[in-house]
């Protein structure tokens, strides 16, 4: 009777910790408002929504500033290079990289202190610096983002959010020195209220002019990943629903893989509405190598296979994902690596 007694509080104590831990557990997946947004996954293992997106102090402000654009930008000692394709409005500020070397500087105008979202655009090319440091003033000191300049160019790549104080001052700079050799691009940027806006709504055609829209493949015809990008960002915004049991409906209700599908869709590629068919498309590309347009899969529950909690988005670059998420609640871009359960990539066939 002993034996069994000891047997039976071995197991209930057992079952007791065992309770216990999957509660702490659950505790950081159900957002009980004490867990940080960094321990949740942040793709479509959330069953609600749980944080707001802000839309900032000034919903639908944006400033797009160029290299050019007058009385907002400077650049002592730094060379002007014109007739680049990828260079926004056809221009680019450059530098080579040194220890003492000037900042260039963006004057952006914020019109009421808080969140900001902050893209930049340079020409890619080989011979640029691949740790060039853009710095943005925040109300708790410049925050310097490290960026690859010899990838993801030709196209506005989000840098991130950031909190800023109102006024018209010089609150964007890249600076003049790098850990790598190359030069230093100072092309555009543009500055959006809120966390999440689409910078293609911002800075058009007609303002970056003819060399964009050759950049953008429509000089020969053919779709570019980049084009997919800019596609996908027409969906920000849009209500996560799971797809089945509802409908895929593209811009009113999308789940991830409803997502990607009706992004595609426009260029022709047909996908099934899940990850582990669309993972069957395209070629398999190293998470090194990623371009933007590629599709990134995550096996978020980490059980080995692509279900049933995966997730799927579209690469945007600097490590940033177009994507259908229920953490959100809508559709966003946001850093791949707040994502649990990286799977792998695939680069669709016929997209350069």
């Amino acid at each position: 009777m002993r034996r069994l007694l000891l047997v039976c509080s071995a197991g209930c104590l057992a079952a007791s910790l065992a309770w216990s831990f999957s509660f702490v557990a659950a505790s950081a997946q159900t957002g009980s408002g004490e867990s940080s947004p960094e321990s949740i996954s942040q793709g479509s293992i959330a069953t609600h929504p749980y944080v707001d997106v802000s839309e900032g102090p000034s919903p639908g402000y944006s400033q797009v500033v160029d290299n050019a654009t007058p009385g907002r930008f400077e650049a002592p000692g730094w060379g002007e290079r014109s007739g680049d394709a990828q260079s926004f409005g056809g221009d680019h500020a450059y530098t080579q990289t040194s220890e003492d070397g000037a900042p260039a500087r963006f004057k952006v105008e914020i019109p009421a202190t808080g969140s900001y979202t902050l893209y930049a655009w340079w020409p890619a090319r080989a011979s640029n610096s691949a740790a060039a440091r853009f710095g943005v003033s925040t109300t708790s000191g410049i925050e310097w983002t490290e960026v690859d300049q010899q990838r993801d160019g030709g196209m506005w790549v989000k840098l991130g959010a950031y909190e800023m104080e109102a006024g018209d001052s010089y609150a964007v700079q890249i600076s003049g020195s790098s850990e790598a050799e190359g030069e230093v691009v100072a092309d555009a940027v543009v500055v959006l209220s809120g966390e999440q806006a689409n910078p293609e709504e911002a800075a058009g055609e007609e303002i970056a002019g003819e060399s964009v829209r050759a950049a953008r493949g429509h000089a020969t015809g053919r779709a570019t990943g980049r084009d997919v990008v800019r596609m996908a960002r027409r969906h920000l915004g849009t209500r996560y629903t799971k797809s089945p049991p509802h409908r895929c409906r593209a811009y009113r209700q999308e789940d991830c893989s409803c997502h990607t599908r009706v992004v595609f869709r426009r260029f022709g590629r047909t996908l099934r509405d899940n990850p582990p068919s669309q993972w069957k498309r395209g070629k398999r590309v190293k998470k090194g190598n990623l371009r933007p347009g590629d599709l990134v899969f995550f096996d978020e529950n980490r059980n080995g296979k692509l279900q049933p909690w995966d997730h799927v988005g579209i690469y945007s670059g600097h490590g940033n994902l177009i994507h259908a998420s229920s953490y959100y609640g809508r559709v966003v871009e946001s850093k791949m690596k707040r994502i649990d359960g990286y799977w792998g990539a695939k680069r669709i066939k016929r997209l350069r």
